[in-house]
């Protein structure tokens, strides 16, 4: 982390005493003199930092007198925001989310923002008590969240409401609730879906099995495109080669091994949800027999760190994940000033051809 530039160490110092009520409200702060002499620094340097407390409204300048505490950053007024963002994902210490928030991180603290995080695992229950801390502490400057079973009904989407009504800046990462209006960040899962198929497709493929997820809205784009493609390209739809999944299944699917090659019998190829299904789903078939990809191939999502290291490495759509998460850390910093910034902001994914997809009939 680099070292906080002078002018923030005054903002910081006279927020302080302004949030803990040291400086009142209507009170005079110290004055450009002062404060030249305190920290050693330029009268340019202090009136950087006190013009950032005037735009925050927690202070006012009197022409010829001085300048004072506002009503609005006294101790008894409005909650005063600290320069904390939080970030909310599924997950923190694996796949694909530790370059995410490295980009985020790397990002704000180019304006003296620091990260405040935590993880859902991807339950709704965990996502509603970080939400209630978040909206009765009401000090972060803004939240940068990836939604939980978005595919799902939601009984959290009051408290992201709550949470916006106090001016608390809301961004959606990797995933959104459709009914709430907020700008999101994620790929385009879409285009990812369509991307792999018709990758398979152009090896010469035609049966064509996926296996996405039920309870996440990535999962049900990802099927969209996936969908897509084959139309177009005049292939059938077989509807009992695509499998269902809820989050909790990922884990299992080694112990419901039959299940999938059950689904999957007679195809040629497999379109999966995200890297992580795909591994799984490989390690069922290895250890049925079934080689990949000589008799099967398949594709993944996402280009997380695993998919090169398998035993077959893993052919695989490229997630943007530096580009997402620096998007997501620039566009939370403009809300937070009040600027606009689009409501969609999705990336295209490209191929990452590795060794788990041949040709067919190759």
């Amino acid at each position: 982390m680099r070292q906080k530039s002078k002018y923030m160490e005054i903002y910081d110092r006279l927020k302080g005493e302004i949030c803990r009520g040291v400086l009142a409200s209507g009170e005079k702060i110290y004055s450009e003199n002062e404060l030249m002499q305190m920290f050693l620094v330029s009268r340019q340097t202090v009136r950087q930092a006190v013009s950032r407390l005037e735009a925050e409204g927690l202070v006012v300048r009197r022409r010829g007198s001085g300048t004072y505490v506002s009503e609005k950053g006294g101790q008894d007024g409005p909650a005063v925001r600290s320069r904390q963002i939080a970030v909310v994902t599924t997950y923190i210490d694996e796949y694909i989310f530790p370059k995410i928030i490295k980009s985020i991180e790397e990002t704000v603290s180019e304006k003296d923002y620091t990260l405040q995080v935590a993880f859902t695992h991807n339950s709704v229950e965990m996502e509603r008590r970080i939400l209630r801390k978040l909206s009765d502490e009401n000090i972060v400057s803004g939240l940068i969240i990836e939604s939980t079973k978005s595919a799902l009904p939601n009984p959290n989407t009051g408290l992201y409401r709550e949470l916006m009504a106090k001016g608390i800046p809301v961004l959606f990462l990797n995933s959104y609730y459709p009914d709430l209006q907020a700008p999101h960040v994620s790929m385009d899962d879409r285009q990812a879906g369509r991307a792999a198929a018709q990758f398979l497709i152009r090896k010469g493929h035609k049966k064509i099995g996926a296996v996405f997820k039920a309870d996440d809205g990535q999962g049900h784009l990802r099927y969209q495109g996936y969908m897509e493609a084959l139309l177009e390209a005049g292939i059938e739809v077989r509807e009992e080669n695509i499998l269902w999944i809820a989050t909790g299944d990922v884990e299992e699917m080694e112990r419901d091994q039959s299940r999938y090659l059950a689904r999957l019998k007679g195809v040629t190829a497999c379109v999966c949800y995200n890297d992580t299904v795909a591994s799984k789903l490989m390690d069922i078939c290895l250890q049925s027999g079934i080689r990949i990809p000589d008799d099967l191939s398949v594709m993944g999502i996402d280009d997380a760190d695993i998919s090169r290291d398998l035993s077959v490495p893993l052919t695989t759509v490229h997630n943007p994940l530096h580009r997402l998460g620096r998007l997501s850390g620039e566009l939370i910093l403009k809300m937070i000033q009040g600027e606009p910034v689009p409501e969609v902001n999705e990336m295209e994914g490209a191929i990452v051809e590795r060794e788990s997809v041949k040709p067919y009939g190759a």
